[in-house]
């Protein structure tokens, strides 16, 4: 890998993925509580993202948000209501804790929204927040969480297959089950800087990176952070050229074109919107503006 650096522009060169292989697409990243609690709002934010263009559209996937803002929707449910009502437009959660799920249930549900959408579900994966395990009296150590994250990736993906599964490990047993075969990309999901190796790393098919900021606010990462993130995530078992995710959780970065061009030079191929920040009727009034041409 060559990095070279002009300026402010970084142009990071793979010879097994061309720079010039990347194309951003834009989404809509919105929560599943407070404002946005409602389903048929949900549904309208999505069906209007489809409407003006934009290339997907991802849900929050929390049991009990840190501050409880009623209504508060299941994102499976919604996403199900919107592929039915949508027919391009990328969806899914990002992301969901797989440590507090069962394999078996997850594997169905990934399935079947799958098919309900006709192969439009990304499934984004990660160990989720502490107050999601112990507000239910479940064990929130990290560590714990990162090996059930490592261990049950590849065994849901097995499941996904639809080749018969085996497995006997540390957090997870399955014993001679065989689902249907359903390809879904599967994005991993991690904070940086980091010490550790990249969570559910292995054979991904993209990563949503989160940074946050000296004030412990997240922020948008870096094209050059971004050199390092990729390299963290392909030594630990993520496939080379795979989707890398980025999100504005400050309105001042919103997915721009003119910015667009140094992240793509870097290999990310999608950037989010984020919804959490505004009202929904604010960020319907973004939405119908359609994503960032160039």
């Amino acid at each position: 890998m060559i990095v070279r650096h002009h300026a402010s522009r970084v142009t990071w060169n793979n010879p097994a993925v061309p720079s010039a292989a990347y194309r951003m697409r834009y989404g809509v990243y919105v929560p599943s509580y407070g404002p946005y609690g409602d389903p048929a709002t949900l549904r309208e934010l999505a069906v209007a993202a489809e409407d003006a263009g934009w290339d997907g559209f991802f849900m929050w996937d929390l049991v009990t948000p840190d501050t409880y803002e009623p209504p508060f929707a299941d994102p499976w449910v919604v996403l199900a209501a919107i592929a039915q009502t949508t027919t391009a437009i990328k969806l899914g959660p990002l992301v969901t804790p797989l440590p507090r799920r069962r394999l078996g249930t997850l594997a169905l549900q990934a399935s079947t929204l799958q098919s309900l959408s006709g192969g439009r579900l990304i499934l984004g994966l990660g160990t989720g927040v502490g107050w999601d395990y112990s507000r239910w009296g479940e064990p929130a150590k990290r560590s714990v969480l990162a090996a059930r994250l490592d261990e049950g990736a590849p065994v849901l993906a097995r499941l996904l297959s639809g080749e018969p599964v085996e497995h006997s490990g540390d957090h997870f047993q399955v014993t001679d089950v065989r689902f249907p075969p359903t390809t879904v990309p599967i994005w991993t999901s991690g904070f940086w800087p980091r010490k550790g190796p990249v969570r559910g790393a292995a054979g991904a098919d993209g990563l949503f990176p989160q940074i946050r900021d000296a004030a412990d606010d997240f922020r948008i990462p870096t094209p050059e952070e971004l050199i390092t993130i990729r390299a963290d995530f392909e030594r630990d078992g993520g496939r080379p050229g795979a989707d890398f995710v980025i999100w504005s959780p400050n309105p001042a970065w919103a997915p721009d074109a003119a910015r667009a061009e140094a992240y793509e030079e870097v290999g990310v191929t999608w950037w989010l919107q984020d919804g959490s920040e505004v009202t929904p009727a604010d960020l319907l009034r973004r939405i119908r503006t359609g994503p960032p041409q160039r």
